[in-house]
């Protein structure tokens, strides 16, 4: 029997996984808190057993979240760091007082995965008082709501927490998917990799991409990167321009016809063109002194076998 919802653009279990309960994707999820409640409910639901032995000398444990990524997503399991604690707040219930916290390596994860929610979630964030005026909460925009499942288990009083897909917006039903998928690259690095004082915009470097894609790449102020595996050689590069410009597909390469991979190293836009070519150019000797190249002719660190071929020509 086929158990998923059949409703546009979702994708969600009728029923929970056994002794998971469900958890909206929220602002503080990604931005400044990091955090969750747990719910009063869920957390009765460990029994006294569990309850009694929790106190003001034991209130805080150090745990691993065991995370799997969405089913669109190839369902692969990571661990990150994080802390379950019990606060003791006045007039707040002992069940209704336990958080679970995670750094900034969590909280990029699941912007990755749920970048429309991260999205939502930092338009209400920069929306702050426009939405109050409103009168509006977060989820009264960008549609559906996606949710985690989470389950928190104790053995010999440690926890271990399990954090799941419930229900996730579809790639193709989120209506602008790759506009959310690289936005929410950008913006992670402005939101998450940041200080809250300064929110220097940080390098961002992309996975390895097939030549043909290279017409997608639409940022300018680069570094970059062409590869080609079967034969081992590799190219450094700097523009000012976009690689679609720099790299149109009807036009070869000056050095290195046969590359058959790339990877961007996108600079902060207030990078002079000076540093950019500076840059480069720190690259291209690093390259020099390990990988056998035309530009030195002093023996390179590594040969043909164990490196690459350096296919710069120029320092």
């Amino acid at each position: 029997m086929d158990k998923t919802d059949k409703r546009k653009g979702r994708v969600q279990s009728i029923k929970l996984s056994p002794k998971f309960f469900p958890l909206d994707i929220h602002k503080s999820m990604f931005i400044n808190d990091l955090l969750i409640s747990i719910p009063s409910y869920y957390v009765e639901s460990w029994g006294n057993d569990v309850l009694d032995l929790h106190d003001k000398n034991n209130f805080k444990w150090e745990i691993d979240i065991e995370y799997e990524t969405p089913k669109e997503l190839g369902k692969k399991t990571h661990k990150f760091k994080a802390k379950l604690t019990l606060s003791f707040a006045e007039k707040r219930s002992k069940e209704s007082s336990y958080r679970l916290k995670w750094d900034n390596e969590f909280a990029i994860q699941l912007a990755k995965d749920y970048p429309k929610s991260f999205v939502r979630a930092l338009e209400f964030h920069i929306g702050d008082e426009y939405y109050k005026e409103l009168k509006y909460t977060e989820f009264d925009i960008g549609g559906f709501k996606e949710q985690l499942q989470v389950k928190i288990k104790w053995i010999n009083n440690k926890p271990t927490v399990v954090i799941k897909e419930f229900f996730r917006v579809r790639d193709e039903a989120q209506g602008f998917p790759k506009v959310f998928k690289e936005l929410s690259s950008y913006l992670i690095a402005d939101y998450l990799l940041s200080s809250e004082d300064e929110l220097l915009r940080r390098i961002q470097v992309t996975e390895w991409k097939k030549r043909e894609e290279i017409t997608n790449e639409l940022n300018e102020n680069n570094i970059y990167i062409l590869l080609n595996r079967t034969t081992k050689e590799v190219y450094f590069g700097e523009t000012k321009q976009s690689l679609s410009k720099r790299y149109p597909v009807t036009q070869k390469h000056h050095s290195f016809e046969d590359w058959e991979e790339y990877s961007v190293i996108q600079l902060p836009p207030e990078t002079s063109d000076h540093s950019r070519l500076l840059i480069e150019r720190v690259l291209i000797a690093i390259g020099a002194k390990l990988f056998p190249n035309t530009i030195y002719t002093e023996p390179s660190v590594l040969n043909d076998i164990n490196g690459l071929k350096l296919k710069n020509k120029k320092k």
